[in-house]
């Protein structure tokens, strides 16, 4: 009897410790991987950057990400309402050209639609910057794409993920203040360790649109049906033989392409060994949870309502030092009609 009960007691225990695990990995699995946004509400200020016909904001706070009412039933892979992802691409220790992020976008994620639409933000945009403190020297105003920059070099922090994430928390900042929308969650790429991820699933499958080359990159990408390696997706996507407007169009290509890939079953079985591999290069407040979510809805989102926009040539003019600025009501039009403002 008594060894009856001893069996008993080490079954309990082993199932407490079951049910401990569980509840340990299930907290794991819907723990934010990176520290959230803190970001400051906009104040007004008069707008010196922007074209005439601009109108100043009346402040917006920072607020958090929309949640549908909706039923278990209703929900796309889990999840259902919707929210703004910030997005950043950078090589912080890239010297040449110009120091900043390749790749600044706003996406909206949208579960219980179905949908997802990204603005592309050009890094020549003339922005104000005083809120951030840049001290040593002091700076007010710069390019849109050296914000992120100047945090990191301006970071105290000793590892690289917590350098990216003050510089993910700077440009975030940056577009409250000149853009009045506020991301509720980031998302930073590392671009040196593009090219090895990009090998590690076996290239990249892509239709380049035309012979793309400067002497920037050092490579000639040429156009057509091709797999691109990990180096040569680096140098397309980098390339300016033209202008960061095209670029961008550049760009769309390549995330066309990614969606593709990352639909492939066999990329998804290497996910979590890619992601303990590659973690140092990628910074985020998403959860695992939230991860797979998108991943999810990428098989679920239509190819029409996958919307990518960004600020048009013509909206913008010569600036100082080579910046452009930009008409301040027709980008506030723009992000409207995108749900990225109300």
């Amino acid at each position: 009897m008594k060894k009856r009960s001893s069996t008993f007691i080490l079954v309990g225990i082993l199932l407490v410790g079951i049910v401990a695990l569980g509840v340990y990995l299930f907290n794991l699995y819907h723990q934010p991987l990176g520290q959230h946004l803190a970001l400051i509400p906009r104040v007004t200020t008069t707008a010196p950057f922007g074209l005439e016909g601009a109108t100043p904001s009346t402040g917006q706070t920072a607020t958090e990400p929309v949640v549908a009412a909706d039923s278990a039933s209703s929900k796309v892979c889990g999840q259902s309402g919707a929210f703004t992802l910030l997005i950043i691409g950078s090589d912080a220790a890239d010297l040449r050209g110009p120091p900043g992020s390749d790749l600044t976008r706003l996406a909206r994620i949208d579960f219980s639609r179905k949908k997802v639409s990204t603005f592309a933000l050009p890094r020549d945009l003339w922005v104000n910057v005083r809120n951030l403190g840049f001290q040593n020297p002091f700076i007010i105003d710069t390019t849109l794409g050296k914000v992120y920059f100047e945090a990191h070099a301006r970071s105290v922090k000793v590892e690289e993920p917590d350098k990216m994430t003050d510089g993910v928390q700077a440009t975030a900042q940056m577009i409250l203040d000149n853009f009045e929308v506020t991301s509720d969650h980031y998302l930073v790429i590392d671009l040196s360790q593009l090219p090895v991820l990009i090998d590690a699933i076996g290239g990249l499958p892509i239709d380049i649109p035309e012979r793309t080359t400067d002497p920037w990159i050092g490579m000639v990408i040429e156009a057509g049906p091709q797999t691109l390696t990990g180096e040569q997706l680096k140098a397309y996507a980098r390339a300016i033989p033209d202008s960061d407007f095209a670029r961008i169009q550049r760009n769309n290509v390549i995330l066309h392409a990614l969606r593709l890939k990352l639909l492939d079953p066999s990329v998804w079985i290497k996910l979590p060994t890619l992601y303990d591999q590659f973690k140092q290069m990628i910074v985020t407040d998403l959860s695992p949870q939230q991860i797979f979510s998108l991943f999810c809805l990428l098989k679920e989102v239509p190819k029409e309502e996958i919307v990518m926009e960004q600020v048009e040539p013509e909206w913008t003019s010569p600036g100082p030092s080579d910046s452009l600025l930009w008409d301040k009501a027709k980008v506030a039009s723009a992000l409207k009609q995108l749900d990225l403002l109300p």
